[in-house]
């Protein structure tokens, strides 16, 4: 399938070109007006555009048979970006996109909208809400069927392997492996045939791995409630003064996942097992200056 994917050259799209092209789909790529390096294109078409106009994204659209709609202004950039910001990239970029998808007779959206869409009257929730308000009006009125897909926080984490990265798990963090496999399981979806225009939500969220009733007396003693759920954790926990002194969130939400077959694979417990064999093999200190590699 000959894939358009806008806003190619971020953090999702660097991620998700060599999965979509392992895959065998033919990708055009667009972004920013820019010179992204071979790397990041791996041999695709690339079309500069501003989404926030749309001017050129028809050129790019041309022979296409899906968008893949990654662009928008996140949670991390609340403090350095206005309401007009929020609001001209993920609203109109998305409208646009939505425009080009219509002029090019594209019949398959994949929109990335976020689990913020639940605090939808903050300056960043409300503009999640609205894009998946398009995707429901296109579905409606033009036939363009679509997947949501909402993630949680996959920030980048810095140098803050240990607490942002892998404490968060507990907190609202999924692995960017799990929202990118989501994605894929996304487009799969959306090459099948339908009697019906698809419209479908997907939370993409972390493995889960506890219930309510588990996590009782966490505020007691986080580690000991913790080396129950995975047993042997508590000393690493202490070695390493991982900051899970909060109550976890229980994932109770799993909208789309058995329509696109989406199976998270990461959670606290797989990073346990993940810092352990890092330790193993780089040692305590090393662990302690891991920085994000993406």
């Amino acid at each position: 399938m000959r894939i358009l994917m806008t806003g190619a050259t971020g953090n999702i799209g660097k991620g998700l070109t060599p999965l979509l092209k392992e895959l065998g789909h033919d990708l055009v790529l667009s972004d920013l007006p820019a010179n992204p390096n071979e790397s990041i294109l791996l041999g695709c078409p690339y079309f500069p555009c501003d989404i926030e106009h749309g001017f050129g994204l028809e050129s790019a659209a041309k022979d296409c048979e899906m968008i893949v709609h990654l662009p928008a202004w996140h949670g991390i950039h609340w403090r350095e970006k206005t309401e007009i910001d929020y609001w001209k990239l993920n609203v109109e970029g998305t409208f646009w996109a939505f425009q080009t998808a219509r002029s090019a007779g594209i019949k398959k959206f994949v929109f990335l909208s976020s689990q913020a869409w639940h605090g939808h009257y903050d300056k960043y929730g409300f503009t999640k809400r609205i894009g998946e308000e398009l995707c429901e009006y296109n579905r409606r009125n033009h036939e363009i069927g679509y997947v949501a897909v909402r993630p949680a926080d996959l920030t980048p984490y810095g140098d803050d392997y240990l607490n942002r990265f892998g404490a968060g798990f507990l907190y609202g963090r999924v692995h960017r492996d799990d929202v990118l496999q989501s994605i894929v399981k996304s487009v799969q979806y959306l090459e099948s045939d339908f009697n019906e225009t698809p419209g479908l939500v997907v939370d993409a969220l972390r493995k889960p791995s506890f219930t309510e009733e588990q996590i009782v007396g966490w505020a007691e003693d986080p580690a000991g409630t913790a080396d129950k759920i995975w047993p042997g954790s508590r000393e690493l926990i202490e070695r390493f003064d991982l900051k899970i002194q909060n109550k976890p969130h229980v994932v109770s939400s799993f909208l789309g996942w058995t329509e696109v077959g989406y199976e998270p694979a990461y959670d606290f417990g797989s990073f346990l097992d993940e810092l352990r064999t890092k330790e193993a093999t780089l040692g305590a200190e090393a662990v302690r200056r891991l920085t994000c590699d993406y």
